[in-house]
């Protein structure tokens, strides 16, 4: 308790030096007086708590701080993590998925559709008793994920019991129960668990503070060029430690910078709209960086199907940094119609004075001679990972994740503590989906599902590919990324496998799955700058402001992948599969 208001008299400290600073801001634009410079030299520089012992530095609150410090000299690390976890926790940071309880009324309606769904869908398909059953299964587990009658990884874990009890699979209970087990935990799980222990290392080193400070000292009075810096960061962190944890270090590094800002400022709506759609982005670069990237490798790898780093990356890179310049181009196109009448108003009283980005303060480690090897290591296994021979040399990109999670742990690069506190729930989620889609394989429904679906689509790979893309980003503006890639990579596995490019369409349709931008809860970036606030509460952003920017940003999106994306994983997957005669496919 006493090291939590240590730390919240940091804070106090903080925010009040703020607070008296603006005020005597207003009051010199108000009154055209000059009193702000003589109030901070003379009043808030001699103030003990507040006063940095560096000359000309910005207010620390050192003072605040060192008493905090000296408090967590007697706790050890693994206790001073735990306290911060708990402070994080009563803040309200989530993990970006369904945080709700369990909904007893929302389950019974989820119930009662999957009841139906086997004497409707299955009578109109002609279904197969088995397959009827898996209808009843895929109906009560999306309806649940898409009303959160549930948290989604309980949903998820429900699948494969479940599956056993409505003897989905051929052979016995028992065999049906490994085969399940086995869909849960794979290989996918390890990698997302050895992404999480890399993110620790980059967060210990201070990674995106150091990257913040030195993009505000390099651009600080260059505003927009910042926003595409801060994009392209965006772009690079969520690729390094997931577009779950990226957006939650980088909005607590933009709150300081935009605290001088009006909160109906058009160029903060721009910032924060710029973080949200680059972690979006930033969600394709990797097959461990979005959850939505490892279910469809792990549907993809059940299939025969396998999709290396070395292919993923060279078709994510060009394509992601071109996708980050067009967002930031129409993020500029919007900002020129995106002001507000009270802006407006303001300007017209005031004038428009430049923007001038502040500095990006925060308490700098030294980075010393353990954490620059724990930084090389973590390096190193992003190169294993993208280097198929190094990869084989450990027996596969799991064994190197492994590995590497085993060092961590041994040297103390990664605590027990922070290690407990990882998001097992999202590893959980994957593996129910993982489960869902080997279910509705073996039960013989999605041959069905895929059989009818080729009557509607065409026979061409490359207009295939286009029409399945455009279904992805339909479905995903209105569900989770998450989920509808759970759903709906299964029957674009099948129908690649059918059309001659399984492993060409699976990855462009797995980056598909990152494209929609327009409406804020299917992303957790986009929720996640939804959600910031300023300090009386009011948010920045609301859904007007995403739809107004989201929903170009999907279109534009959504066609750079169609041509460019679509060519260029032509070009890198190679022209085998992909130029299969017509005529393979129809028969």
């Amino acid at each position: 308790k006493l090291h939590l208001e240590a730390a919240q008299l940091t804070e106090y400290v903080l925010l009040n030096v703020e607070a008296l600073r603006k005020i005597v801001k207003k009051m010199d634009k108000t009154c055209n007086t000059k009193e702000q410079k003589n109030f901070v030299e003379k009043d808030l520089k001699s103030s003990p708590f507040a006063a940095c012992s560096k000359k000309d530095a910005p207010f620390n609150g050192e003072r605040a701080r060192r008493c905090r410090q000296e408090i967590e000299a007697y706790l050890s690390p693994e206790r001073i993590q735990e306290l911060r976890s708990k402070a994080m926790s009563g803040a309200g940071f989530g993990s970006g998925l369904s945080m709700k309880s369990f909904r007893r009324r929302r389950a019974l309606v989820c119930i009662i559709l999957a009841s139906l769904s086997i004497p409707l869908l299955g009578g109109y398909f002609e279904l197969h008793e088995r397959a009827r059953r898996c209808v009843a299964l895929v109906v009560f587990t999306v309806t649940m994920w898409i009303s959160e009658a549930a948290p989604f990884e309980a949903t998820a874990l429900f699948v494969p019991p479940l599956a056993v009890v409505l003897n989905l699979l051929p052979g016995s209970k028992k065999d049906q129960a490994k085969a399940l087990i086995s869909s849960v935990f794979t290989d996918s799980l390890y990698l997302v668990l050895c992404g999480f222990c890399i993110s620790s290392v980059f967060t210990r080193c201070q990674l995106e503070s150091r990257t913040a400070a030195f993009l505000q000292q390099s651009l600080g009075d260059r505003p927009f060029l910042f926003i595409l810096a801060i994009m392209f960061l965006g772009l690079g962190l969520s690729s390094l430690l997931s577009n779950v944890t990226a957006p939650l270090l980088l909005i607590e590094v933009l709150k300081p910078l935009l605290k001088d800002a009006p909160t109906d400022s058009r160029y903060s709506r721009a910032l924060l709209l710029g973080l949200a759609f680059s972690c979006n982005i930033g969600g394709m670069m990797t097959p461990i960086s979005s959850p939505q990237n490892v279910a469809s490798l792990e549907i993809l790898k059940q299939s025969g199907g396998f999709v290396t780093w070395g292919q993923w990356l060279a078709v994510s890179v060009p394509f992601c940094s071109i996708a980050i310049v067009a967002a930031w181009a129409l993020l500029m196109l919007v900002y020129r119609i995106d002001e507000s009448e009270e802006e407006k108003a303001r300007h017209q009283a005031e004038g428009c004075p430049p923007i001038k980005i502040p500095a990006v303060i925060f308490e700098r480690e030294a980075l010393t001679t353990y954490k620059w090897t724990s930084l090389i290591a973590a390096c190193a296994t992003l190169c294993a990972f993208a280097w198929k021979e190094a990869a084989d040399f450990f027996g596969g990109t799991p064994m190197v994740a492994i590995m590497f999670v085993s060092i961590s742990l041994g040297t103390g690069m990664i605590t027990r503590q922070t290690f407990n506190s990882y998001s097992w729930h999202l590893l959980f989620l994957i593996g129910g989906g993982s489960a869902l889609g080997f279910a509705v394989d073996g039960s013989g429904l999605l041959k069905i599902i895929t059989k009818a679906a080729k009557h509607h689509l065409s026979d061409n790979p490359t207009t295939l590919v286009a029409e399945l893309v455009l279904v992805l980003v339909g479905a995903t503006t209105f569900v989770s990324h998450t989920v509808a890639a759970l759903v709906l990579m299964p029957l674009v596995v099948k129908l690649g496998g059918m059309a001659g490019c399984q492993d060409m369409a699976v990855l462009v349709c797995a980056l598909a799955c990152s494209v929609a931008c327009a409406l804020p809860m299917t992303s957790f970036p986009n929720v996640n700058s939804l959600m910031a606030a300023d300090d009386h509460g009011k948010p920045w952003l609301s859904i007007r402001h995403f739809l107004l920017a989201g929903t170009p940003m999907t279109l534009v999106l959504a066609f750079l992948l169609v041509t460019v994306g679509f060519f260029w994983a032509t070009v890198v997957m190679g022209p085998d599969d992909t130029l299969q005669v017509a005529d393979d496919y129809s028969s």
